[in-house]
């Protein structure tokens, strides 16, 4: 056996007893100081395949076949060296493997040596499929690289669901989820920082618009615009936005609803001018603008009929344009004038001043109804609800 505590090859000499077993107690006393230890003991100390506790490290390490340096074989803290043992025939414990490289995996698999993990950098654990860095996790998380997809499968593992990245993004970007599931038709809406909330479904008509609908039931989601009172609770939007306007119903758990039925519905002014002095969801009277009509007279001159005598004792009659004859006899100055005769027949005058008695009347007839109003057709004003 070689004596260690001075040289390789040394041999014990053939001695007494008891110099015999002082010279072993010697060479284990030099074995313990050359196998346990904080400094490594030297090239000419050692022999290849001989053991060494490295008490600084806490490691149990062999010398290699070139007894050029050691190897460490495991933790002298742990059980079995912290060593994984073959069992059944599954290993248990822990490996320990080199980091390696993308290219050099240090875990790889049977016929597809491409394939396999190794240590990017501390604390990165990376995933590697045909030669490629598809993933890795480190303190910040999983990473998904080159634009693959997260696939979510279903139960039975036919479809699934992917979650993948744009092609470009400027900078990082990072959406947190919401801490609860919404309610029902809620839709996720981001606070322009990546924070995720649940929202209620924005309504593609706003509560509270007024629409002409062509049926004289008002459709799903809508009121008839008729000015019953409904509850504020199950209209809570419509409260919320038109409130008691167009009145208070009972005061606390209704409101009216506005009424347009047999109404022609006006812009609000609002300050334009066109029909001033008027407040929102106030109502008007007919009436009918200040205009001018055109009206034609007849007039009638009373006698029409009448008679003109001749001065004198005698009697005249003849008819004179067709107005009769003058039978009795009249006062006053009369003239005949020959040069208007036709067929016998002349002009009686008077030549002094008489009195004749005209009357006009004019009439406006009027038509129309109750109301003034444009032509129109009659449907149905709903509310949004």
């Amino acid at each position: 056996m070689p004596f260690v505590n001075e040289s390789k090859t040394d041999p014990i000499e053939n001695d007494t007893g008891a110099n015999v077993r002082v010279d072993i107690n010697a060479n284990m006393a030099a074995l313990y100081s050359l196998n346990a230890g904080s400094t490594e003991p030297s090239e000419a100390s050692s022999i290849k395949r001989m053991l060494w506790a490295d008490e600084g490290n806490d490691q149990l390490k062999i010398r290699n076949g070139n007894n050029d340096g050691f190897i460490t074989i495991g933790s002298l803290s742990e059980t079995n060296l912290g060593l994984a043992t073959k069992a059944s025939p599954a290993f248990t414990g822990n490996v320990t493997v080199p980091a390696g490289t993308v290219s050099s995996l240090p875990v790889s698999f049977t016929g597809d040596t491409d394939t396999g993990f190794f240590k990017n950098a501390a604390n990165d654990f990376s995933i590697v499929t045909e030669g490629t860095r598809r993933a890795h996790v480190d303190t910040n998380g999983i990473t998904i690289r080159d634009r693959k997809a997260l696939r979510l499968r279903d139960t039975s593992n036919s479809n699934f669901v992917a979650l993948r990245a744009p092609d470009n993004v400027a900078s990082d970007v990072t959406l947190t989820l919401p801490s609860n599931d919404g309610n029902a038709n809620d839709v996720l809406q981001s606070d322009g920082s990546g924070n995720l909330s649940f929202t209620a479904l924005p309504q593609a008509v706003p509560s509270g618009t007024v629409h002409l609908f062509a049926t004289t039931t008002a459709p799903t989601g809508y009121l008839e615009c008729d000015g019953s009172a409904v509850s504020r609770t199950t209209y809570a939007d419509l409260f919320a936005i038109i409130g008691t306007t167009w009145g208070a119903g009972d005061g606390s758990s209704t409101f009216n609803l506005p009424d347009l039925r047999g109404e022609f519905v006006r812009g609000w002014d609002n300050g334009k001018g066109t029909d001033s002095s008027r407040s929102f969801a106030s109502s008007q009277t007919d009436s009918n603008k200040e205009h001018n009509h055109t009206a034609t007279s007849t007039t009638s001159i009373s006698p029409s009929d009448h008679n003109h005598v001749f001065p004198g004792d005698d009697q005249l009659s003849f008819t004179a344009n067709g107005q009769g004859g003058w039978t009795n006899r009249q006062t006053g100055t009369f003239s005949y004038d020959a040069r208007s005769s036709t067929s016998g027949n002349g002009v009686i005058y008077r030549t002094s001043d008489a009195t004749l008695t005209a009357s006009t009347s004019t009439s406006i007839a009027n038509d129309g109804g109750s109301e003034a109003r444009p032509r129109n057709i009659a449907m149905m004003y709903v509310i949004k609800t």
